[in-house]
């Protein structure tokens, strides 16, 4: 059965062009709004698997997106796709289990590829991947697969550094996001302990782990080169 989304976007172009692409990439059963109050005609009448919320800084700012969704009660997932000036979404007990956000401007195959993992998660699938350059990443099975290579196990604390960096597409993650994120505010862990972990991580995937070139420093945290 097709995973049905609901798809609101306040900017008329982009949601045109994401929605055409989003039906052109893969079979989902999309629904797009053009208004708050639309969204909420939609979710009365019928049962949504994902929903994703749009906004633009103005009339449709976060903070008053993330208020309608608190309003009408949303309990599936939803897909936030936030401008990058907006700040952070709040990771309060409303929002920690539920939401995923992306920031814009990213590229259209992040966004498919960040349903895929969602709608993944929903139907239990273990068989989600991302493929990453030169290599395809299996989150469930905590593996990394280059072309014909022998498969790369990685570690839990790995595989949550990684799935953090590709939720923000080719944008930089700080290192206080990475640790609050992947160690959860635990007071005892340093920055010391996540630049380990990262240099683990080059030392596996990174064909010259001294010049690396998937997972880069930048910005003050560190992004994946996903070209």
């Amino acid at each position: 059965m097709k995973k049905k989304i609901l798809f609101f976007e306040p900017n008329a172009v982009l949601r045109t062009a994401l929605l055409n692409q989003i039906i052109i990439n893969k079979d989902f059963d999309v629904i797009q709004s053009n208004s708050l109050e639309d969204v909420k005609l939609h979710i009365g009448q019928s049962p949504i698997d994902l929903l994703i919320m749009g906004e633009d800084g103005g009339a449709h700012s976060l903070s008053l997106i993330m208020r309608f969704v608190k309003e009408i009660h949303f309990k599936n997932k939803i897909l936030f796709i936030k401008n990058g000036d907006s700040g952070e979404i709040s990771s309060s007990e409303d929002f920690t289990d539920n939401h995923h956000v992306i920031e814009k401007p990213f590229r259209i195959q992040f966004l498919i590829k960040k349903i895929d993992f969602i709608l993944a998660k929903i139907s239990g699938s273990s068989d989600v991947s991302y493929r990453v350059g030169p290599f395809v990443f299996f989150p469930e099975k905590k593996v990394i697969k280059f072309d014909d290579q022998p498969d790369i196990e990685l570690t839990e604390k790995e595989v949550n550094i990684l799935k953090c960096l590709l939720s923000q597409g080719e944008a930089p993650v700080g290192r206080k996001r990475l640790l609050k994120q992947v160690w959860n505010y635990n007071l005892g862990v340093t920055t010391h302990t996540l630049e380990s972990h990262i240099y683990r991580l080059r030392q596996k995937l990174e064909t010259d782990p001294s010049i690396p070139r998937l997972i880069i420093s930048e910005g003050g945290g560190f992004k994946i080169n996903q070209t």
